[in-house]
């Protein structure tokens, strides 16, 4: 028997029109990532039943659900599916904004082991966060984590009729060549940034019911966007908007070298908190800025992605 190499796993994913329902046909893009620990969650229950003998009497198996997470670096075009089912809408005339549509699809791994490989699937599956790192220096990092309703028994075969379009080729982000335009805006002089994290979070929740195995469906709940930003302490403007609680308002844009770039604009968010830190010798003072946005009803959305076309 071969043991499976990590590097040798293949990721792949298609959209469902049917909630839970992989296409008879399939035609699954291969993705790019760096790490998943995307999984069939089993929940067993322990009865806590008196036994003289002191053991445990029986372990229930009571369900099954998907969960785990999905560690990728951004390039242009890779996940422009995802993050319609992040925001739960659609892209129209290039631009993406947070709406209310739910969007599933079907994950598949692909496990090398020789004469006989694997292929485990996840249906139903749903986008539920999404947490971006804008690090100097460093790649840019989205990390998704999902939920999904099943995984249908593991196969040696792939689907009947399927195909697999290969993975994008663009070029990875960095947070040092490629981030343009990153203002925040109400802010007299906007700060230079350290360090940029935001997260989008769909609050998605698991609808069980009795005598279903495995969840009846998601729902929606509350659309958030936070946020730490790490800022250079030059002076007293952003601090102020912190202690104003002022309206302002955050964008930036990510432009690789063939000029395909994504503008992100967040057009009303609060400063949370934060305040200068004294750290210490041989380090700059810093400001640690948490941060929320907000509806806007001139953009009709919290958050708005246009992308280059």
């Amino acid at each position: 028997m071969t043991v499976a190499d990590g590097s040798q796993v293949r990721l792949a994913d298609v959209s469902e029109a049917t909630i839970g329902t992989t296409p008879a046909t399939p035609t699954f893009q291969v993705m790019r990532y760096v790490t998943s620990d995307v999984k069939l969650s089993k929940q067993t229950d322990v009865p806590n039943e008196v036994r003289a003998d002191r053991n445990v009497s029986t372990i229930t198996d009571v369900g099954r659900s998907v969960t785990g997470n999905i560690n990728t670096l951004l390039s242009y075009g890779t996940f422009d599916t995802w993050l319609e089912r992040l925001l739960c809408s659609t892209w129209s005339t290039n631009v993406l904004k947070n709406g209310i549509t739910p969007k599933t699809g079907t994950l598949e791994q692909f496990f090398e082991q020789g004469a006989t490989d694997t292929y485990i699937r996840y249906q139903g599956v749903r986008w539920n966060t999404l947490d971006l790192s804008l690090t100097a220096r460093k790649s840019v990092e989205a990390n998704w984590g999902i939920m999904g309703i099943r995984s249908p028994t593991p196969t040696s075969a792939i689907i009947t009729g399927a195909t697999y379009t290969d993975p994008t080729t663009s070029s990875v982000f960095n947070a040092g060549l490629n981030v343009a335009s990153l203002a925040l805006t109400g802010v007299t002089n906007s700060p230079k940034m350290q360090k940029l994290t935001m997260r989008i979070n769909n609050n998605i929740y698991q609808n069980d019911v009795v005598g279903s195995y495995e969840p009846y469906g998601h729902g929606l709940s509350r659309f958030e966007v936070t946020g730490t930003m790490t800022t250079y302490f030059e002076n007293l403007d952003t601090y102020q908007a912190i202690l104003d609680h002022s309206d302002v308002s955050l964008a930036f844009t990510l432009l690789d070298a063939d000029a395909k770039s994504y503008a992100f604009s967040l057009p009303k968010v609060k400063l949370l908190d934060g305040g200068p830190t004294g750290v210490g010798n041989g380090q700059p003072v810093l400001l640690d800025v948490p941060f929320q946005a907000y509806y806007d009803a001139t953009s009709i959305a919290s958050l708005s992605i246009t992308r280059s076309g």
